[in-house]
């Protein structure tokens, strides 16, 4: 009985050292410590070459009035706490920051989504929109921008050069909001109000936000067609 447990146990640790040895191998460690394990890596999922962000308090464009007097605050400290959680460093020097986060609460609504028997609120929906903006202060580039797309238009599309009109300085890219949409709902039953629904779309905003943040959350650029891509009916 001895005997098997032994066979047993050696034939187990055998086994644990095989799988060692190959995830082992698998396992890639990078001179900054990070290691990749299957494609899987510890690495955060944050553009490289941005350390530090100025996030302002935030604008309101929505009626100032309670329970919803002060959101932007609200909306501004979780926004920092979820920003410093995915591995930036929110700073509140401009001149000193790689990129600036701005947002805008642009709408609010309130809808009623049951009553009770004595025509009170059962359940109620708040959704509120904010227009987010982020841009790289050292370039000017727009982080939340669609990307251009990328290559040579075709020949037969570029205008034929002129030497007598010079060429024009490109004009500073013009920020394009990018929407962002958020519900919660209370029921005043169980001591819910206005303000749970506020605290649960401020943090469920931050998020949002803030996942936008990560690597490659836009589409990738189009390539522009290349004379051979463009059928010889549509030359």
């Amino acid at each position: 009985m001895t005997l098997w447990l032994s066979d047993n146990l050696t034939r187990r640790g055998f086994l644990a050292g095989a799988l060692a040895g190959s995830a082992a191998a698998l396992t890639g460690c990078s001179s900054d410590g990070h290691f990749t394990l299957f494609g899987y890596s510890s690495r955060p999922n944050i553009p490289d070459n941005i350390k530090t962000v100025y996030v302002p308090i935030f604008n309101s464009k929505i009626f100032q009035t309670t329970p919803y007097r002060g959101m932007e605050f609200e909306l501004t400290r979780a926004v920092i706490r979820e920003v410093e959680m995915k591995g930036f460093k929110v700073i509140d020097n401009p001149n000193r920051a790689d990129t600036e986060l701005l947002g805008t609460i642009i709408s609010i609504q309130k809808n009623l989504i049951n009553r009770t028997q004595q025509n009170e609120v059962r359940e109620g929906q708040v959704i509120i929109g904010c227009e987010i903006v982020w841009r790289d202060l050292r370039s000017g580039v727009v982080l939340t921008n669609p990307r251009k797309p990328v290559g040579v238009l075709p020949a037969q599309d570029l205008p034929a050069f002129d030497p007598d009109n010079p060429v024009r300085e490109e004009a500073p890219e013009k920020a394009r909001p990018v929407i962002v949409t958020m519900s919660a709902r209370y029921l005043p039953e169980v001591g819910e109000s206005n303000a749970t629904a506020q605290t649960k779309i401020c943090n469920n905003l931050a998020i949002q936000i803030t996942n936008m943040m990560e690597k490659d959350w836009q589409l990738r650029p189009k390539q522009c067609p290349t004379p051979d891509d463009i059928p010889p009916e549509r030359r």
